[in-house]
């Protein structure tokens, strides 16, 4: 009998998207098994339609953290009788809804309390983040297995619909099928990621004005206010705000077709990497060894000199002049070269 397969995704979506090859090759490494996901609901999309999984079983927006998600994954999965789970999120609560569940087999990394939760824990490499997140993930399924699958970058598929969406989207903003643009993802969810409004303002002119190119702007329903105002300082005709008015897969259609995209290691910027978009990436309290887009074409913008770099706080602590060197040291000018670099080196 095929064994029944379920995996914990993680919960944000730069993380799904280092996911995707973890969950592309599950069937491969258990051929005939059915792989089913427990994904947040606003992310569920990303893995639709995706013919290596089976079923998508949907957290609520409210049910994704805490003892909440603890109960709520527990009475996703308990009707299922799965064989085996993989937890890819490192949470206490995220084994423990698969133990509560049923869940025979759970596979995961040690982390945050739960090694007995687990059938089969297992070690973290030493030192942390001394491999990427996604090699990590799949990492996670090949010593699961016990297979030694070949690892690939993560690659986001679009249908001929998802394309279509995303040039019917822009067309109602008059930007025809043909017009070339530079997506700009202006804002991170962590204070001490910000690049700064004023910067970008000035990027954009810039982009516009040397490359001939408008400017189509990304982000979440929180981000909306902040990208109008970017607009409206910019210029309301060559550039769009998108920010909170697309779906998941509409984004991923308007990075796919995008001559480049610019922003900090976010969600956005993971997503334009898995669509094939070269991507100027600010890099600041993030580790890139751990957590960089992998993108084909890049250029990574990171101060490696500072003693702060890659502190991982989402509030910078520092005081004065030091406070947000990270970013504020990365200029206007020092952007704007990588972007052109890309441009006018596209392949």
């Amino acid at each position: 009998m095929a064994e029944k397969i379920v995996i914990r995704t993680p919960n944000h979506l730069g993380d799904c998207i280092m996911a995707l090859p973890m969950i592309s090759q599950t069937r491969e490494a258990y051929p005939g098994a059915g792989v089913t996901l427990v994904a947040p609901r606003h992310l569920a999309a990303l893995y639709r339609p995706n013919p290596d999984i089976d079923g998508i079983l949907e957290l609520p927006p409210e049910h994704v953290h805490g003892l909440m998600a603890v109960m709520k994954v527990k009475d996703l999965v308990s009707p299922h009788a799965f064989d085996l789970g993989y937890i890819l999120p490192p949470s206490f609560g995220a084994a423990a809804g698969f133990k509560l569940g049923g869940v025979k087999e759970r596979i995961g990394y040690i982390a945050d309390g739960r090694r007995l939760l687990l059938t089969r824990p297992l070690a973290l490499p030493a030192p942390l983040n001394s491999k990427h997140r996604s090699e990590l993930y799949f990492d996670l399924l090949r010593r699961g297995a016990g297979k030694e699958l070949p690892f690939v970058k993560p690659k986001l598929f679009l249908s001929d619909a998802d394309v279509a969406s995303g040039i019917e989207l822009l067309g109602g903003f008059g930007l025809g099928a043909d017009d070339p643009y530079v997506a700009v993802a202006f804002r991170a969810v962590a204070e001490s990621r910000r690049w700064g409004a004023e910067r970008y303002i000035e990027l954009l002119k810039r982009l516009i004005s040397r490359h001939g190119l408008r400017v189509v702007l990304v982000g979440s329903p929180d981000d909306r206010t902040e990208g109008d105002d970017i607009a409206a300082a910019t210029s309301t005709k060559e550039v769009i705000n998108l920010a909170g008015k697309t779906t998941i897969r509409e984004a991923a259609a308007v990075l796919s077709r995008a001559k480049l995209f610019v922003g900090n290691d976010s969600g956005p910027a993971h997503l334009a990497a898995a669509v094939g978009a070269p991507v100027v990436v600010l890099s600041g309290a993030d580790d890139p060894k751990a957590t960089t887009p992998l993108a084909a074409r890049k250029k990574l913008l990171y101060l490696e000199h500072l003693p702060c770099i890659s502190c991982e706080r989402n509030k910078c602590p520092l005081k004065g002049a030091e406070r947000m060197q990270c970013m504020t040291g990365l200029s206007v000018d020092l952007v704007a070269a990588a972007a052109g670099d890309l441009l006018e080196n596209a392949a």
